[in-house]
C-alpha cells in the first residue's frame, strides 16, 4: 500500500494534469473584422493550435501568429482547418488573430484550442506517474477528437437549418406568387365572360 504522503502527490499531480488541459474557444467572427485572443507562454516550450470553421461562407478565415515582439510565427490564408505547431522562445503574451476582412456579407463560426505539446522532463518518473502522464495525453487527444468529430456534426446541422429556412421562405414566395397568378387569371376569366348589358333610350329620335 503507498504512503499517504505518495498518495497525496500523485493526487496533486492527477489535479495540476486536469489544469493543463488545452483551452478551448468557440467564437463568432462578424464579417469585415478580426478576433485577436493573447495567452501568455513560456519560453523554450513547445504548442500546438487546432483551429475549424464550423459554419457559414465558404468556411475559411485569416489566421496570424505572432509573438511578444510582434513578430510573425505562421500565417494562413483563406484556411479551413488546420493543426499549427510551433515553438515559443521568449516569455510573454502571444498574439493570435482570425480574420474575416475579406467576407462582406457571412460571419463565421470558429473553434480554437490551444495546448502544449507533451511534457519532457528530465528525471525518471515512476510507474504510476508514467501511466498517470499516458492516460492523460490519451484523454485528451480522445477529447480532442469527439470536440472535433461533434462541431463536424453542428456544420453539418446549421448547414441543414439554413437551407430548410431557405426552402421555407422560398415555398412561401412560391405560395403567394401562385395565389397572386390564380386571382389575377379567376378576374380575367370573369371580367371576359361576363354578359354586356345593353342600354336602350326611350327618347324618340328627331325627324
Amino acid at each position: 500500500m503507498l504512503p499517504v504522503w505518495r498518495l497525496c502527490f500523485l493526487l496533486l499531480i492527477d489535479f495540476c494534469l486536469v489544469f493543463a488541459y488545452p483551452k478551448r474557444f468557440t467564437i463568432e467572427i462578424p464579417d469585415g473584422e478580426t478576433f485577436c485572443a493573447y495567452e501568455n507562454l513560456y519560453a523554450q516550450k513547445k504548442y500546438s493550435l487546432m483551429y475549424q470553421v464550423i459554419h457559414s461562407g465558404n468556411l475559411d478565415v485569416h489566421l496570424i501568429i505572432r509573438d511578444p515582439m510582434k513578430q510573425t510565427i505562421h500565417e494562413t490564408k483563406h484556411g479551413s482547418h488546420e493543426d499549427i505547431k510551433f515553438d515559443s522562445h521568449v516569455n510573454g503574451a502571444f498574439e493570435f488573430c482570425f480574420g474575416n476582412e475579406f467576407s462582406s456579407l457571412s460571419e463565421k463560426l470558429v473553434y480554437f484550442e490551444l495546448r502544449p505539446d507533451p511534457y519532457e522532463t528530465l528525471t525518471v518518473l515512476t510507474m504510476v506517474q508514467s501511466a498517470l502522464e499516458s492516460a492523460h495525453l490519451y484523454l485528451s487527444h480522445a477529447e480532442s477528437t469527439q470536440i472535433e468529430l461533434r462541431n463536424r456534426e453542428l456544420g453539418d446541422r446549421l448547414v441543414a437549418e439554413d437551407l430548410n429556412q431557405a426552402v421555407l421562405y422560398w415555398s412561401i414566395a412560391v405560395t403567394i406568387a401562385i395565389f397572386v397568378t390564380t386571382l389575377g387569371q379567376v378576374t380575367i376569366l370573369k371580367n371576359f365572360f361576363a354578359d354586356k348589358k345593353v342600354f336602350y333610350s326611350t327618347r324618340a329620335s328627331r325627324m
